[in-house]
């Protein structure tokens, strides 16, 4: 019986893009901020505000998010 890997030849990488926030950072931060961080992060990226996010995200997770 043949399984999903062994169709796959090349590494799937997640899909990454300017402005792009990655599922397991955003899974991090709803695990780890607290209310009024999670309302702030959903205000600016409303508002768009890349760099908002990004501080935000470094203050919290103490990771630095790329623009690619």
């Amino acid at each position: 019986m043949s399984r999903f890997k062994d169709f796959i030849k090349e590494p799937i990488e997640e899909a990454s893009y300017a402005g792009n926030i990655g599922f397991e950072e955003m899974v991090m931060f709803y695990r780890k901020a607290k209310d009024d961080d999670i309302k702030k992060m959903e205000i600016m990226i409303r508002k768009k505000s890349w760099i908002g996010v990004k501080k935000l995200f470094k203050k919290i997770l103490d990771i630095e998010l790329k623009e690619k």
